[in-house]
């Protein structure tokens, strides 16, 4: 035995069965690939021994069928007139995921509106199943399966993207108490959720990362078509989304970059100055309060909505590389 031989680290291949030493073959298994194309791991994932469920699974990833769905409803109030979605809005990724997920529970289960708790235990199989936990805007570390709802990161998908897109038209939910006066605050088994005929559309749309596994969080041109010209339809209606991300690309055009540039220029925006104090006593009352909070809501606004225009392909998709790349 050589002075400097390793250990090896022999595994079987998941897909194949196909033995080989982990530490030679980092990128996965030598025979099939498989491993090359998935995501970092970060969660140890028993992959289930029923054929049907697996395949299940991965139906629910998949180009969703046709079905009768009504269109939806745009909610517009004084934060979608500034600026559009709210902060931590910064993917789309996610919330297609969950409209394909309930499309086929919805054509499965022959169900009008499907339990929010249904939809988000088979969601979070999906991703662990996956590899979708690397994905921005996925839950990445998920600490208690069992209580999904006290879950932070799950907690994130619902409320940062699910919440919002309800918010832009793509689903629509309902209490099973009626005389609720905030939704999101009910436990999600008490929360029933449909999809709409524009979630469904979304959804339908090929996608490079679900349907021909690429690594790239980037839109294809069909789904960046048709989110550019939905937005501008919902702009119209209250929804400034659109407005906001237009403003964004215009500063970036003229040279600015996305960082100190676009967090000066949303510093100096009346419009936001004046949102934000308004809804802050604090910061009504100390002026160094408020400084703080404009000082993060700038950053939180820009890292948002550059996120949000590279995914379109109009901002090159490289850090603190703000190039023009699209039309908008």
């Amino acid at each position: 035995m050589g002075l400097f031989t390793t250990q090896e680290n022999r595994i079987k291949c998941g897909r194949c069965g196909t033995e080989f030493d982990l530490n030679k073959n980092k990128d996965g298994c030598p025979l099939c690939g498989f491993g090359r194309h998935t995501f970092k791991e970060s969660v140890d994932i028993k992959p289930s021994k029923k054929k049907e469920e697996i395949n299940e699974l991965k139906e629910f990833v998949s180009i969703p069928p046709s079905i009768n769905l009504r269109s939806g409803t745009i909610f517009v109030d004084e934060e979608t007139k500034i600026w559009g979605s709210w902060l931590m809005f910064n993917d789309f990724f996610a919330p297609k995921f969950l409209a394909r997920v309930l499309a086929w529970k919805i054509k499965k289960e022959n169900l009008d509106y499907v339990p929010l708790l249904s939809l988000i235990e088979d969601s979070v199989k999906v991703i662990k199943k996956y590899g979708l936990t690397e994905l921005k805007g996925f839950p990445n570390k998920i600490k208690e399966p069992d209580n999904l709802q006290k879950d932070n990161a799950v907690g994130r998908l619902v409320h940062h993207f699910l919440r919002t897109a309800v918010k832009m038209g793509f689903f629509e939910v309902r209490p099973l108490n009626s005389k609720v006066k905030d939704i999101w605050k009910e436990d999600w088994d008490k929360i029933e959720i449909t999809l709409t005929k524009e979630g469904l559309e979304f959804a339908q749309l090929k996608n490079f990362i679900f349907d021909e596994n690429k690594k790239e969080q980037i839109l294809t041109p069909e789904e960046r078509d048709w989110l550019l010209n939905y937005l501008k339809k919902i702009d119209r209606q209250g929804y400034r989304e659109y407005h906001v991300l237009k403003e964004v690309y215009n500063f970036l055009k003229k040279g600015h970059n996305g960082n100190e540039d676009l967090w000066n220029w949303f510093e100096n925006n009346k419009a936001y100055r004046n949102y934000i104090l308004q809804r802050s006593k604090r910061a009504q009352e100390d002026t160094k309060i408020f400084k703080k909070q404009i000082y993060n809501y700038a950053r939180t606004f820009a890292s948002a909505k550059i996120s949000l225009l590279r995914e379109l392909g109009l901002v090159k998709n490289k850090r603190n590389d703000y190039t023009i790349i699209g039309d908008m």
